[in-house]
């Protein structure tokens, strides 16, 4: 099912790059986009991380400008650039069964290290895991396709 638009136009989902206070460009954000009044939101289960990073990240720039990769620091955004690297042409239905398979194997994977890490005895590399095993397990694409109809 498609997400449609204010303008009732279908909106499309795609990665895109994101400019803070001409400073700071954060790249691979997922984000609903319009071509017909090009209207933009981000995906809502990336948006808070999104928002927050944003406000740590601005109080120590110290550079004029700076690129992030969001699909680095982001579990969900990291999913949606793996899946547009394998097949950018997915309609949203097929998006949605793609992306919760990544989403299965991603889980598994980060498990894998959350065990290894225990037996490391490391806090850090077990926190981080646990904030990526968070992030995605909170997402659901079912949720987030369609809007107003």
């Amino acid at each position: 099912m498609p997400r449609w638009c204010d303008c009732k136009q279908p909106m499309s989902l795609e990665l895109h790059s994101v400019i803070f206070a001409k400073k700071i460009e954060v790249k691979n954000v997922p984000i609903f986009s319009c071509m017909s009044c090009s209207t933009y939101e981000v995906l809502e289960p990336v948006k808070t991380h999104l928002t927050e990073y944003l406000k740590t990240i601005e109080l120590s720039i110290k550079d004029p400008y700076q690129v992030v990769m969001f699909s680095d620091i982001n579990e969900v955004a990291g999913l949606f650039y793996d899946l547009y690297k394998s097949n950018v042409e997915m309609d949203l239905e097929k998006f949605g069964s793609a992306i919760e398979a990544y989403k299965e194997e991603r889980i598994n994977l980060l498990l894998d290290v959350y065990q290894c890490a225990i037996q490391m005895n490391d806090e850090g590399w077990m926190s981080d895991t646990q904030r990526r095993l968070e992030q995605l397990s909170k997402f659901h694409f079912e949720g987030h396709p369609s809007q107003a109809g």
